[in-house]
């Protein structure tokens, strides 16, 4: 099984069990994403697994009035899946869940792997299958941190999903070392995520930053993976729990900068 499929099925495996231990007054819940509750959450995973299962979009058009947190294109593409979900029961949507997963799993373990071939992805657009699984693992691992943060429930284990969520937000160092934290040319950032990242980011001669070789870093961040996982997707990570070494303020406009969630 390739790493990325393997990487998916730990996600919406450990987002099935997650939802599996709420207790139903917990889908009402509001959550920590503006305008939806725990069960919004729950249908955005489904939402989107079934789509790419190949149901595509609901005929549906929420009243666009009462939802203002929906105020772009993305966010209302989005908010079409969950609202047409809304009023279904906890089970309704556990079941619908259970389901989707299974027939994706069935689609991507027995489908070819080849991370280059061309799918439809979210919104019917054309991408490579790895993209498509990159996106997805991101996108059901944070869901299902948002979901235990609400309710009140531990981190969820730090697995496939986590490491490859944790490679994707790492892919923008370079963006948020240049264009979030201000660096200069022969200025070196050394960031650390023991055991899971260790980058060295430099600035080329086009402006943009990029991985160079281990040497004399200006700044060194580190920080444990949790905490990465979360300041990395804006979600409610410790700034404080981060070791800076070096030039104090590139390193702490790097952390104030390392979300790179859509």
């Amino acid at each position: 099984m390739h790493a990325l499929v393997a990487a998916w099925c730990d996600a919406i495996e450990s987002f099935e069990s997650t939802v599996s231990e709420l207790p139903d007054e917990a889908f009402t819940q509001q959550s920590l994403l503006p305008g939806w509750t725990i069960g919004d959450i729950v249908a955005h995973v489904v939402a989107l697994e079934v789509e790419l299962g190949g149901e595509g979009l609901p005929a549906h058009e929420p009243d666009w009035d009462a939802l203002p947190h929906a105020d772009d294109l993305f966010s209302r593409y989005t908010e079409i899946g969950v609202d047409f979900r809304r009023g279904r029961s906890p089970a309704q949507l556990r079941t619908e869940l259970a389901d989707a997963a299974r027939i994706r799993t069935e689609q991507l373990v027995e489908g070819p792997q080849d991370m280059d071939h061309m799918v439809t992805g979210p919104g019917g657009i054309e991408r490579t299958l790895g993209r498509v699984l990159g996106m997805r693992t991101f996108d059901v691992f944070l869901h299902g941190l948002d979901v235990r943060d609400a309710a009140g429930m531990p981190p969820p284990v730090l697995g496939a999903a986590a490491r490859a969520t944790a490679d994707q937000m790492a892919g923008g160092l370079g963006f948020v070392w240049v264009k979030k934290a201000g660096a200069q040319s022969g200025d070196v950032l050394h960031f650390v995520v023991p055991e899971w990242i260790d980058a060295w980011i430099g600035v080329g001669q086009d402006g943009r930053g990029r991985s160079v070789e281990p040497g004399e870093a200006t700044t060194t961040v580190t920080m444990a993976p949790m905490n990465y996982l979360r300041l990395g997707s804006g979600r409610r990570g410790d700034p404080a729990e981060v070791d800076v070494q070096g030039r104090r303020d590139l390193g702490q406009a790097v952390v104030a900068g390392l979300n790179v969630a859509p």
